[in-house]
């Protein structure tokens, strides 16, 4: 196809690029107006007064096992099912991660507990009802070991949760879109000049058939 034809097929079909472009001005305003989350996370230290009499407190690295122990059933999937049941959809519990990435290396009683809501108030509740069954689950655990309630293993908050937007990257999302519409409007403005004009030879030639 020369460059006269390629010209002459976007200006029969300037239908199909102006809806190519109405499909990208509607996928932008969509990028638009998507609602924003919030994200709140909320520190902990777990540690414990006096360690006489607790099982759990019978190693130097205790407190980081019971902190392991801990995250993994709030993690868990019954422990998932709850949370959600109770409407919190979106949380992590984690544990301080004292290596690298590529290597963890888990020594420290310290977490986090890391909500995501519609709303800065839902942010701070949702924080809020996981790091309570989080301490009952601390306090569960060692009641069912006959652990002296005067050395039983809390969770001290260590910062609180702040609701901070999850903004992302917009420009990026429009920028794709743009290039997305820009891709897909050529080849479909040209399959659809091919088609329209395949279909018109076929209804003139059924004409001249009839005459």
């Amino acid at each position: 196809m020369s460059a006269l034809e390629f010209a002459a097929a976007l200006r029969r079909r300037w239908y199909v690029l102006a809806l190519a472009g109405l499909f990208t001005l509607v996928g932008m305003w969509a990028i638009h107006v998507r609602p924003v989350s919030y994200q709140g996370c909320e520190g902990l230290y777990i540690g414990a007064a006096s360690p006489g009499g607790n099982v759990y407190l019978e190693d130097p690295e205790s407190l980081a096992v019971v902190t392991g122990t801990v995250t993994q059933t709030m993690m868990s999937q019954p422990m998932q099912q709850r949370m959600q049941a109770s409407g919190v959809t979106d949380y992590a519990v984690t544990q301080t991660n004292s290596g690298e990435i590529r290597f963890p290396f888990y020594t420290l009683p310290t977490m986090q507990v890391c909500v995501t809501s519609a709303t800065p108030q839902g942010t701070i509740s949702a924080a809020q009802f996981v790091t309570a069954d989080l301490r009952s689950v601390l306090t569960q655990m060692q009641a069912a070991q006959h652990a002296p309630a005067n050395s039983f293993i809390t969770a001290i908050q260590l910062t609180p949760a702040v609701p901070e937007p999850i903004i992302g990257r917009p420009h990026l999302a429009y920028l794709g879109i743009l290039l997305i519409g820009a891709v897909a409007a050529v080849p479909l403005t040209l399959w659809s000049d091919s088609l329209f004009r395949y279909l018109e030879r076929r209804r003139r030639a059924a004409w001249r058939g009839y005459t």
